[in-house]
């Protein structure tokens, strides 16, 4: 059966369920070239439009292959053709030795990311659509995956402050290829898609069309289930998790301990993505042997990045970031943000002076002066030493975590407010009427 092409008022409906957008939306498109990422900058191109607004294509060059800079420029070219705004963004693969696929899309989502923030875009365009769906439950499934891995990708989430959007999930790849041909529009084809080394490749060369369509509703539906529960889920999270605005949190050990496993597992699932910076969910079976720990009154154990530190005083366990697993330094430019460790927004607001941020370090308590470091700091040491510290050349200059500004750099506006990339609940909120757990 020939698939249909996809038209612009189903497509339409598809963005419909992705608003709302503001009048005249400005949308961005990751376009790799591929025949989905063409088909999907086609139709968003013709939604826009008729919107008042309009679209940027972005395509990452991202040097994996020699003929990675021709196929960017080809689509240039195409872009050109069809009046549709078009970016090149590169990105260098040199150092990278291992883990190749994880560490290119984590570039690619970064360069889009920072290129959307920097123009001003509320919202990216990808072209996921639903075998890509099939293929992730699978690829979760040998993954030990539990249910918010399962339920695959949502339609809309939230990177870096921006809008995620992929639209096409519930479309499969037949009638994004028969969209291409009724436009008598060309597109590229990766052939590394093909190569069995990647396991999202094996699965994909067995699974049958049959089973793909299948696996893709049951991944809708178990976002729908997924969904529900997060509605449920934030209740218990409310009453038993208390985050701080300098990155960490507590758990009520008897609130905690008295919800049922499976809750449980969820909440300490969210809590290591939100406080961790990372965006993979924790294995299962990783995640059963934290709780178990927990319940059985472990005092301090590492996981995902992250300390759980037991305070019997207080009856809380004190969760922050594990300074080995802490972000390396990074440069700053003048008024330009930066999301630093995954979790913090960055800036320096100076063009004087060559800033970098890091984590503070027990070097960087000691940089102190005097009468800060003997007064009676109110953010725990565990939580000090990874808080974000702006420094010139060997200089300490700011920790605004701890409202300290070095006199020699005044007016120099550094700032660092917590925004993890998977807010706990879909929503940071953060316990500021509670005193924070003393210093351990």
């Amino acid at each position: 059966m020939t698939a249909l092409a996809l038209d612009l008022p189903e497509f339409g409906v598809l963005m419909g369920w992705a608003g709302p957008f503001e009048r005249n939306p400005l949308i961005a498109v990751a376009v790799s070239g591929g025949s989905d990422s063409m088909a999907l900058t086609l139709l968003a191109h013709g939604w826009a439009k008729s919107h008042g607004g309009s679209i940027s294509a972005l395509t990452i060059d991202h040097g994996l292959r020699p003929e990675s800079a021709d196929e960017a420029a080809l689509v240039h070219d195409w872009c050109k053709k069809l009046r549709i705004k078009h970016h090149i963004l590169t990105w260098d693969p040199a150092a990278i030795t291992s883990g190749i696929q994880a560490q290119a899309r984590e570039a690619r989502y970064r360069l889009l990311g920072k290129w959307c923030k920097d123009n001003h875009i509320l919202h990216l365009l990808a072209a996921h659509h639903r075998d890509d769906q099939a293929e992730t439950l699978f690829f979760r499934l040998a993954r030990g995956s539990g249910l918010d891995g399962l339920a695959c990708m949502p339609v809309v989430s939230h990177m870096q402050g921006i809008r995620l959007i992929r639209p096409l999930l519930s479309i499969p790849h037949a009638r994004l290829e028969a969209t291409l041909h009724k436009a008598k529009q060309q597109w590229v084809e990766d052939p590394s898609n093909r190569k069995p080394y990647y396991t999202r490749n094996r699965i994909r060369a067995l699974l049958p069309v049959e089973l793909s369509e299948r696996a893709g509703h049951v991944a809708m539906q178990l976002g729908g289930i997924r969904n529900a529960v997060d509605k449920v889920l934030a209740g218990d999270l409310t009453n038993c998790i208390s985050i701080y605005p300098e990155g960490y949190a507590t758990v009520d050990i008897p609130i905690f301990t008295a919800l049922p496993p499976d809750v449980g597992l969820k909440i300490l699932s969210r809590l290591s993505l939100t406080l961790s910076g990372q965006s993979i969910q924790p294995r299962s079976e990783k995640l059963q042997r934290l709780y178990d720990d927990i319940i059985k009154g472990c005092q301090r154990r590492t996981f995902s990045g992250l300390l759980f530190i037991r305070q019997q005083k207080h009856n809380l366990i004190m969760v922050c970031r594990e300074p080995n697993a802490v972000a390396e330094p990074a440069q700053l430019s003048p008024n330009r943000p930066l999301l630093w460790d995954g979790r913090f927004l960055v800036c320096s607001g100076t063009a004087a002076f060559s800033i970098s941020v890091k984590a503070l370090g027990s070097a960087g308590i000691k940089a102190l002066p005097e009468k800060w470091r003997k007064g009676k700091l109110l953010v725990p040491k565990p939580v000090l030493v990874t808080a974000p510290s702006f420094w010139h050349l060997e200089e300490l200059v700011a920790v605004p975590h701890i409202n300290y500004a070095n006199p020699d750099y005044a007016d120099l506006g550094c700032s660092a407010g917590f925004r993890p990339a998977k807010p706990l609940a879909g929503a940071a909120f953060f316990s500021m009427n509670k005193s924070n757990p003393e210093s351990v």
